[in-house]
């Protein structure tokens, strides 16, 4: 992993923004590799300013396309449940990324098999899970180019868990129908994204960070 150098009034997470986009012009399958590492490093310090920054200075993404891996970075937060949810995902984290039909604005989540005995439980009878070879898809969601929930100059790939026709769940325990993902490019091939809950008072707030990659081996 590089070492982030010094730069003058600029922070550690923003300087290294600037060094893995100077690697990705030469060398973009490392510049993905160390983004990743980086971010992982982040979650497992649970470094939300940290977080925040990266995010801040992400870029607009013209994808994802196809399937993404995920992996969760830090904690859940923000919501009563995480107490209970965070020592569970250490065990399972069930959420292995997310798959993206650009040119159809559209997109699912994938799951481990676990999610099919759990999710009906915690998703009050949701229904929507599909086996598809060794993983589960559900969850479905509209993406597309959008200002940013929380900032409005910021461009994101928002994904919007609310279309009706998906039945996506509402309840306390799992919201999803409540949450918008926002996603933004931190180097070619990878992207940081944040969970953002909408609340009954019309609240808008963050509940999670995470990050997709494009698969090894796949092409930038």
């Amino acid at each position: 992993m590089m070492k982030t150098r010094p730069h003058s009034g600029i922070s550690a997470p923003r300087a290294m923004l600037d060094e893995l986009r100077d690697l990705a012009v030469a060398h973009p399958v490392s510049a993905r590799a160390q983004a990743w590492d980086y971010l992982a490093g982040l979650g497992a310090r649970d470094d939300r300013a940290a977080l925040a920054e990266v995010f801040a200075g992400g870029t607009a993404p013209e994808g994802p396309d196809g399937k993404m891996e995920g992996q969760i970075v830090g904690k859940l937060f923000g919501i009563p449940e995480a107490r209970l949810a965070n020592p569970l995902m250490r065990i399972d984290p069930t959420w292995r990324g997310k798959t993206f039909d650009l040119a159809g604005g559209v997109g699912w989540n994938r799951l481990s098999p676990i999610a099919a005995l759990v999710m009906p439980i915690i998703g009050a009878g949701y229904l929507g899970l599909r086996r598809v070879g060794a993983e589960m898809e559900g969850f479905d969601f509209a993406h597309a180019l959008a200002p940013s929930w929380l900032d409005a100059t910021t461009t994101v790939r928002a994904l919007d868990y609310a279309v009706p026709e998906y039945r996506n769940p509402s309840v306390r325990t799992f919201p999803i129908a409540r949450t918008r993902d926002e996603i933004v490019e931190v180097t070619p091939g990878v992207n940081l994204g944040r969970a953002l809950l909408r609340g009954d008072d019309g609240g808008i707030r963050p509940i999670a960070y995470f990050a997709l990659r494009e698969p090894i081996g796949s092409p930038l």
